[in-house]
């Protein structure tokens, strides 16, 4: 369980920190957030394993919104297995403008996501992060988010 919570932390962070040298001088962003389905594997940094995915949509400028469910699965202190499945909203905020990344296979953002629990030791669903996309093409690419969680998947634009 460690090696995978290094393997997906080492991932994330070569993910970031080579969208750092994606960035330029220009003002403008080119990021693909809406219409994009986001499906990956999830951590809590050895307390669960999952599968999540999320669907976005245009919620203003630089943000986008939309349905998320997640499915985990983990073992406590006791040895008892639980298993949840998590129904809620994922908010992302695509800091290229910002940060003025204007290169058309890199997106930077940060993102939160709130929702219900259901048969979870507790019934609110909810985490913070940031994260970051390599578009291969313009219907697939790679992400990865760090945060409250990990997650490590694949993007793509419908």
């Amino acid at each position: 369980m460690k090696k995978l919570f290094n393997l997906i932390l080492t991932l994330a962070l070569l993910s970031l920190t080579t969208a750092a040298f994606a960035q330029n001088g220009g003002g403008s962003a080119d990021y693909k957030g809406p219409g994009t389905l986001n499906v990956g594997l999830t951590s809590g940094f050895g307390n669960y394993l999952g599968v999540g995915a999320d669907y976005e949509f245009n919620l203003a400028q630089d943000f986008t919104v939309g349905p998320s469910v997640e499915f985990n699965s983990w073992n406590n202190y006791e040895g008892k297995d639980y298993t949840a499945f998590a129904i809620g909203a994922r908010f992302r905020w695509y800091a290229d403008r910002v940060l003025k990344i204007t290169h058309p296979k890199w997106d930077v953002f940060a993102n939160g996501n709130i929702g219900f629990n259901i048969n979870g030791p507790d019934g609110l669903w909810w985490g913070l992060g940031i994260g970051g996309k390599f578009h291969i093409s313009d219907s697939f690419g790679l992400q990865a988010i760090i945060g409250s969680g990990a997650q490590i998947g694949v993007t793509f634009q419908l």
